[in-house]
């Protein structure tokens, strides 16, 4: 199983405050190529043939104009294209997974400290793993992160390295390939709609929910859902869910400790 994961980083409008979200959406081996072309002649339907060989990139395809000129009744191609895309991903049954990030020092998403795992990883490994212990016990999920380029890579990969070999919780995460891979986004139709669903969830999380509610309701209809629960206080159980949300907040004398919003 193939599990594309991107980046986004989103700020507020006023600049009060940023969110990194790390996404993740897989894709069986076997139905790639088949998922490739069909994006790409979506692509060919919205944009052209010549135009069917751009990048999708969620924050030009969301740029906040072209919402604007939806709301003055001008159609809007790039909308039209995602919206095609995101119910075409639906329909495929593609999975959800995301970690959003309010930590200033996790926001990077870059493994600055390679001898432990960051927050925003340990929660979307721990996701994956579960989705496939539930659904694809005999297959192994293989992490194709977007190229960041050279000391990027080499950072995630050796915090990735040490937290699936030398970690005994990282070790559980048996159904996970221990070696992560590197793709470049422009040639790659997983990345992409990787960026578009990141975007998307980080834009929720800045302040743009009325305007982006439409694509959110989507990604929420396609976030997995575990059959696992945990507890909430002593009388409620809820599912694990696809997206995490890790906040940070100060408590007693400069404490911090992390909540969710999300399971």
């Amino acid at each position: 199983m193939l599990f594309f994961i991107d980046e986004s980083w989103q700020s507020t409008d006023n600049g009060r405050y940023k969110v990194g979200v790390l996404c993740a959406i897989p894709i069986n081996d076997q139905d790639f190529n088949d998922y490739s072309r069909q994006i790409f002649g979506i692509k060919v339907k919205h944009l052209s043939p010549q135009g069917a060989k751009r990048e999708l990139k969620g924050s030009a395809i969301f740029n906040r104009f072209k919402f604007k000129l939806e709301q003055d009744n001008i159609e809007s191609t790039e909308l039209n294209l995602a919206r095609e895309i995101f119910s075409h991903a639906k329909n495929q049954n593609i999975k959800v997974f995301a970690s959003v990030t309010f930590a200033k020092d996790e926001i990077d998403l870059a493994c600055a400290n390679e001898n432990q795992i960051e927050r925003p990883f340990y929660y979307l490994f721990e996701r994956i793993d579960l989705f496939m212990k539930e659904n694809y016990p005999t297959l192994i999920a293989k992490l194709i992160f977007d190229d960041r380029g050279t000391q990027t890579n080499q950072r995630i990969s050796k915090s990735l390295s040490n937290f699936f070999h030398k970690c005994s919780i990282g070790r559980g995460f048996d159904t996970i390939l221990k070696v992560p891979f590197f793709a470049i986004s422009n040639e790659n139709s997983g990345i992409q709609l990787a960026d578009m669903i990141g975007h998307i969830i980080g834009r929720y999380h800045t302040g743009n929910k009325n305007t982006i509610k439409e694509f959110y309701d989507l990604i929420k209809q396609m976030e997995f859902v575990s059959n696992a629960k945990f507890k909430i206080n002593p009388s409620t159980s809820l599912p694990r869910t696809g997206i995490k949300v890790i906040h940070e907040k100060k408590k007693g004398a400069g404490e911090v400790t992390a909540s969710d919003e999300d399971r």
